[in-house]
């Protein structure tokens, strides 16, 4: 079984079906690729705010 963790920026939360549209979106490409297995996938995604994500040594927020 297949488990996969996604971060995203924290205002990506504030549309109501963001989370149920990725979740989907992940399993369905998981699935895609090892076949029927990976439609037992668990999904945990993180929401992070801009100020404690960083990028090129720099925080982005």
């Amino acid at each position: 079984m297949p488990y996969i963790e996604a971060s995203f920026f924290a205002e990506r939360f504030q549309d109501d079906e963001f989370s149920a549209r990725m979740v989907e979106a992940i399993t369905e490409a998981v699935t895609s690729v090892i076949g029927e297995a990976g439609a037992d996938s668990t999904v945990i995604l993180h929401s992070v705010p801009r100020s404690r994500w960083g990028h090129g040594g720099k925080l982005m927020g």
